[in-house]
């Protein structure tokens, strides 16, 4: 899954640098669209980081990891919560005023933004990813941590789902499809996540 929603980080950013990119001064409408996808985007990456600093990250050091990792990667998150705070600001400016300088700022902040998380995600990949398939999914740890990662209500669940799902590639569908039962994927995705079609969605249609 952590694979699945690094893609879905990078996925995005990429889509907001083409909308930007092709947004015209003063489209108010399409300028809210973005915006709506900001919002769902900004608290997802917000959510994730603040996940795996409070939850998982004491799993890993639990396990054994060094935390002098771990605390790279805290650093590398840093850098990544002010260029998201700067590319927030951008965004709402735009939303309100959509001119060519709030544009302009805004897709300066957007591809700021996805220099900084790319090299975190290759860093956090690299590194994590020996472990994580090395045996710590199996490990008692990693069952207290699911479950802690679990909590937040099936809202919240469907809205993440919806948004890692939405466009995902053929290795992500692969995954999610092997991590999460049909049922349960249609109740979140086809039944619960019709606000994030609507209103999040929409804009990349």
């Amino acid at each position: 899954m952590n694979r699945v929603i690094h893609s879905a980080v990078r996925r995005d950013l990429r889509r907001f640098e083409e909308a930007l990119g092709a947004l015209a001064p003063g489209d108010r409408e399409r300028a809210a669209a973005l915006g709506r996808a900001w919002d769902n985007f900004h608290f997802q990456l917000d959510h994730h980081h603040h996940g795996e600093h409070d939850i998982v990250w004491p799993a890993l050091t639990s396990y054994g990891v060094d935390p002098g990792l771990l605390t790279q990667f805290d650093g590398e998150h840093e850098l990544m919560a002010a260029a998201l705070g700067e590319t927030h600001e951008a965004m709402t400016l735009l939303r309100a005023d959509p001119t060519a300088a709030h544009r302009d700022r805004a897709l300066a902040g957007v591809r700021h933004l996805y220099s900084v998380t790319d090299s975190h995600l290759e860093h956090e990949e690299r590194e994590l990813e020996p472990v994580l398939h090395g045996g710590f999914l199996e490990s008692p740890e990693a069952k207290v941590m699911e479950k802690q990662l679990r909590a937040g209500g099936l809202g919240r669940a469907a809205t993440m789902l919806s948004w890692v799902s939405d466009d995902a590639g053929p290795e992500e569908t692969r995954a999610l499809r092997g991590m999460i039962p049909a049922p349960v994927r249609f109740l979140l995705v086809g039944v619960l996540g019709r606000r994030y079609r609507r209103e999040v969605a929409s804009a990349w249609r």
